[in-house]
């Protein structure tokens, strides 16, 4: 026996020695050298350090959305006030609001919010070809604030003890990646979710939470695929290839390892082609393997009750609040004592079909908002988002005339309750749903056919244009349906003397003449709306006529052109003559959306001009 105790050495593989001195000889009676296992569990995991990095992400997310909503809450402040002030002002009186009073808000926009990545291109798509889409590029903004997120994950995870054995750093390396992945998973679901509470809040689109959804997924996988890789590299070197395929028949790792497999899965099937060449294929299979990651990690972290237990509980939970949540909106908006929704579908010229659907109940939707359409026996429980281009509400049958009598009471002198409402929508003919409601729509008697679906929404309608003294619209295609309703509005108000707008000019672009058949009934209750002559002008530009004479210009305030806009030229135009604060807004081809966006960052200087793009990148 040695004299005095043993000490404890450990080398850089992790080895522990029972030695006196690294040169001295082990007796044969002392136990063989041991590799510790850092292969499970929290063994060389820094989890004071873990926590520490999880609480920086969520402060980074916290005071990213603070700083959000401060700047929200203080153009809502503005705008309020330039409401207020300008409900009774002419024109003159609203030249206050037309000029900037500093150079910082309007480079800010210029260089950073209103800013592409690079020229010009941001929604128009990559294509390889006909066939291949690749998508399109984030704004300079969006690309800020991924780029920071990305490095500050980088950053995290790269913060180890380098002076620990080799197996020890692989093992921190783990338990780093795996909770950041986790933590991370948190604000994925959410801003996938289609109730995400941030969109009212910060007044954010679905769409841009969309992109970030997107490449924070793309982050989540990489960390996932770190942590199973870094458990793999210190599994064989604490024991072999063979234990490593042995110990995934555990319950514990083989939930792991089925998790890791999902999560690859789904960035696999996501990029752009995948999405855009077989979309409705993608979403079935995206939400099979995304609910699939969730057990299996819930059952990874739950059999060792591993400290961030926690996070796949409320992961879990986030999930299903949004389906129990978008499952009683539907069954609320479409299922009455009255009866339930009906559809009606009418063939359009130019492929398109006109879908006006009867709810049993009232429906107030801001201009602006979309829904979700569900038509289970065109495509069995699909739902494609759709701008509403028009809503009217019903009024309850009035008391027959025996039953009527003199208001003897406070509930007698209230007004009939609305009790039903109709929503249409205008859908261009594409691939899978809509290229079978069409077909369907143009073999049926008189074009057209009923049926039972559901609505789910509204959705947004969080952009009020009622502060704005001059509004130019620009509307390509089918974005027309997100244009009307504010048009609608905008002349209402006009009349009623509640909006500060005075001016109101629409560019429609279309194809054919054909295709202005589409929202055809609603123009005309609109051009009969009072006080339509004195604030709407409205300029067609037809880009294929089939003849010189279809383009004739019906009045003053109703134009024709043929051929495409130039969207500067007009922009420019309406800035010289605009009436107070001016709002451009866009929807339409991505091609249209950068021209319009590239024509107001060139004036945003030189007027108080606020654009808005209405978009659904998937």
């Amino acid at each position: 026996m040695f004299p005095h105790a043993l000490a404890h050495l450990e080398n850089r593989d992790g080895l522990t020695l029972n030695s006196e001195a690294s040169s001295t000889a082990l007796p044969s009676s002392m136990p063989t050298p041991k590799r510790l296992d850092y292969t499970s569990g929290l063994s060389g995991v820094n989890q004071t350090q873990n926590y520490v990095f999880r609480n920086s992400l969520w402060i980074t997310l916290g005071l990213l959305c603070v700083a959000v909503l401060l700047l929200r809450f203080a153009q809502m402040f503005n705008a309020h006030l330039r409401h207020i002030f300008s409900l009774s002002a002419d024109s003159k009186q609203q030249q206050f609001w037309s000029k900037n009073h500093s150079t910082l808000w309007p480079n800010l926009k210029s260089y950073l919010l209103y800013a592409p990545l690079w020229k010009k291109r941001h929604n128009r798509e990559m294509r390889l070809s006909t066939a291949i889409n690749m998508g399109t590029l984030p704004s300079r903004f969006h690309t800020t604030i991924l780029l920071l997120y990305m490095i500050s994950n980088i950053a995290y995870c790269c913060v180890l003890d380098l002076n620990q054995p080799r197996s020890a750093v692989i093992a921190e390396l783990r338990g780093r990646t795996g909770t950041l992945a986790l933590v991370n998973m948190i604000p994925l679901i959410v801003l996938a979710g289609r109730n995400n509470p941030l969109i009212a809040m910060l007044r954010v689109s679905f769409d841009t939470y969309n992109l970030l959804h997107r490449w924070m997924g793309r982050i989540v996988v990489i960390e996932s695929a770190v942590h199973t890789a870094a458990w793999a590299v210190n599994k064989v070197l604490n024991s072999s290839w063979g234990h490593l395929w042995h110990s995934l028949k555990t319950p514990y790792l083989l939930a792991g390892g089925i998790g890791t497999i999902a999560m690859v899965l789904l960035m696999i099937q996501s990029p752009s082609p995948v999405r855009h060449a077989f979309y409705e294929t993608f979403l079935h299979i995206h939400i099979f393997l995304a609910l699939t990651a969730i057990v299996a990690i819930w059952v990874h972290l739950d059999i060792p009750k591993l400290p961030v237990l926690p996070c796949i509980w409320a992961i879990a939970l986030l999930w299903a609040l949004d389906r129990i949540i978008r499952l009683g909106r539907i069954l609320y908006r479409n299922v009455a004592r009255s009866g339930s929704t009906t559809v009606s579908v009418q063939a359009l010229p130019g492929e398109a079909c006109r879908v006006t659907l009867d709810m049993p109940r009232p429906w107030t939707f801001k201009p602006g908002s979309h829904v979700y359409l569900y038509l289970p026996s065109i495509a069995f429980w699909q739902s494609h988002p759709f701008s509403v281009a028009w809503g009217e509400d019903i009024p309850a049958p009035s008391q027959d005339e025996e039953n009527e009598k003199l208001p003897s009471n406070v509930h007698d002198l209230q007004l009939p309750a609305k009790s039903r409402a109709t929503i249409s929508l205008v859908i261009h003919k594409r691939t899978g749903m809509t290229a079978k409601l069409y077909d369907r729509a143009k073999i049926s008697p008189n074009g057209s056919f009923k049926v039972r679906g559901f609505a789910e929404g509204p959705y947004g309608g969080h952009e009020s244009l009622h502060s704005y003294g001059t509004v130019l619209m620009f509307a390509g295609g089918i974005g027309i349906t997100h244009q009307v309703p504010h048009i609608r509005d905008l002349v209402q108000g006009y009349s009623n003397g509640t909006v500060a707008t005075r001016k109101v000019v629409l560019v429609w672009i279309v194809k054919t003449t054909e295709h202005l058949e589409w929202v055809r009934p609603w123009m005309d209750v609109i051009l009969q709306l009072p006080g339509r002559r004195e604030i709407l002008k409205i300029l067609l530009f037809i880009t294929k006529p089939r003849s010189p004479r279809e383009v004739v210009s019906p009045s003053a305030t109703v134009q024709m052109y043929p051929g495409r806009p130039n969207p500067q030229v007009i922009l420019d135009k309406e800035v010289e003559d605009r009436v107070g604060a001016m709002a451009v807004t866009v929807c339409g081809p991505g091609s249209l959306a950068d021209s319009v966006r590239d024509a107001a960052r060139k004036r945003v200087d030189v007027a108080s001009l606020d654009f808005i793009e209405e978009s659904f990148t998937w």
